[in-house]
């Protein structure tokens, strides 16, 4: 499915890079390992839209290499259940700012990212009926000789 908003579609969990709930344009980025150092959750509400839920809105601590060497550390504020990350104290990747002023978890690396995941779950998916098909045609007309 492709959009004006890219090729994952209108924005779902996990999908749209924010730095403090604002859509961000990827210019200028870079991609980092950032050390995750704490992580609490801010709130918690129901939503009550078109599918009601609990929504969690987290904030994540994360310590990056500054540009003079010394560990800068960054506040990288999550609203939903988009990532699957590690206990603090492990490594992170995300992308940062040229100032390393803001940062924010790179949502297209399947190693913490849920949507990134389904998208290479769903890849594998389709190669693997693929070849079942090719497999199946080939006994069929092996069948048929």
């Amino acid at each position: 499915m492709t959009s004006r908003l890219g090729p994952r579609g209108p924005a779902t969990i996990g999908t749209v890079l924010t730095i403090n709930d604002r859509p961000v344009f990827r210019m200028g980025l870079t991609k980092e390992q950032a050390k995750l150092v704490s992580q609490y959750m801010v709130k918690e509400y129901t939503q009550n839209d078109m599918q009601p839920g609990i929504v969690q809105v987290w904030d994540y601590l994360v310590e990056v290499p500054g540009r003079d060497g010394q560990p800068v550390r960054l506040t990288i504020r999550v609203k939903g259940f988009g990532f699957d990350l590690p206990e603090p104290g492990h490594m992170v990747p995300v992308l940062v700012n040229r100032r390393r002023t803001k940062a924010a978890f790179d949502v297209d690396d399947p190693s913490i990212s849920l949507s990134a995941q389904y998208d290479i779950g769903a890849e594998q998916r389709k190669a693997k009926a693929a070849a079942d098909k090719t497999e199946f045609d080939s006994l069929r007309d092996e069948r048929r000789s």
